[in-house]
Order: structure tokens, then C-alpha cells, then sequence
């Protein structure tokens, strides 16, 4: 009997020890700073560039531990003065390793997506309302892990695409002599 009570106060201090602070973290915010938080509030943030309705922030002053891998840099990203991504610029492929392997134990098998003609995979996984993108440009060697909260990276990504609408590709490419004898074909 004693001995089953020490098995099980081990296995309660075992999965105090191992719980998933990240995991706990995501599901409110990112590295403390709950997602929607108004970047006003963050007067340690300094605003790095903006682009569009996006505005960028980081903290030269503070480095992370990230799934067991220091990072010195994390890249916060706002919309409409709401927090809702964070940027990891990934080293090396080792580190890169490390991340998708911690990633996948954490939070299972992620979803794979090979851009043949941009040379790029991305690994997705989702966690509660966090989308989290492990990239790998085999092209320019560079490599990045982003979290991104649901609810405004889809306002987001609205916003854009009514911002800038996809031009749709032409059905056959016409030249330009082909273009006119098409116009005049039509009667323009």
C-alpha cells in the first residue's frame, strides 16, 4: 500500500513537473501577453516597422525560452492595436529540428504543406484558437516559426484580401499584337 501511494504522489508530481506551461500559455496568449491585448498597454514594446494595418513590435531588452529552445528576439505582431502573432526567426536547422519535433510531441502529427515552385514547406498544427506555422525556405536557406491567434489573424487576412484582390490569371497569355487583333475581334 505504501508503496502505491508512492508511485502515485510521483505520478501527480510527474505531470505537475511536465504540464504543458506552452501549451497553457497559447491557449490564453503568447509568452505572457494574453492575445487581443492592446499594444498601448506593452510600454516595454517598441514598434519596429508597420505595414498596412499590421504595426510590428519586439523588445531588444528581454530574450525567450520557447519549447527549450532560447530565442534572443521575438518579433509581436498587432492589429488594429490587438495582439494577435508572434514571429521566431528560426537559426539553424538543428534548432529547427528540435521545435518540430518538441511541436509535434506536444501538439500531434502537424498538417504539411510542400510549395513545389517557391521551393517551401510549412508544418501547421492548431492548438485551441492558435495556429502555430513552422516555415522552411529551402530557397534562401531561411527558416521561421509564427503563432498566429484565430479569431484576429482572420480578420487579418480579410482585411487584405479586400485590400488587395487577387487579380485573376488570364486564361490563355495573350501578347500584345494578339490583345489588339482580340479587342478588334470584339469590336473595340
Amino acid at each position: 500500500m505504501q508503496r502505491l501511494k508512492q508511485l502515485v504522489y510521483g505520478l501527480i508530481i510527474l505531470a505537475i513537473v511536465s504540464s504543458p506551461s506552452d501549451a497553457a500559455d497559447l491557449k490564453d496568449g503568447f509568452l505572457g501577453i494574453k492575445w487581443g491585448t492592446n499594444i498601448s498597454t506593452l510600454t516595454e514594446y517598441a514598434k519596429i516597422w508597420e505595414k498596412y494595418n499590421i504595426s510590428y513590435y519586439g523588445n531588444s531588452k528581454k530574450s525567450y525560452s520557447l519549447f527549450g529552445v532560447d530565442t534572443p528576439y521575438v518579433i509581436f505582431a498587432t492589429y488594429e492595436d490587438k495582439f494577435f502573432a508572434a514571429y521566431i526567426q528560426v537559426e539553424s536547422i538543428e534548432v529547427f529540428s528540435r521545435l518540430k519535433k518538441h511541436i509535434t510531441q506536444k501538439y500531434g502529427f502537424p498538417q504539411t504543406t510542400l510549395e513545389v515552385q517557391k521551393q517551401q514547406t510549412i508544418y501547421r498544427w492548431k492548438y485551441a484558437d492558435t495556429k502555430i506555422k513552422l516555415k522552411l525556405y529551402e530557397k534562401e536557406g531561411k527558416m521561421k516559426l509564427g503563432f498566429y491567434y484565430s479569431p484576429l489573424s482572420s480578420k487579418v487576412n480579410q482585411a487584405q484580401r479586400e485590400a488587395f484582390p487577387q487579380v485573376p490569371k488570364s486564361v490563355f497569355p495573350l501578347n500584345e499584337q494578339r490583345q489588339k487583333q482580340a479587342l478588334e475581334l470584339m469590336g473595340y
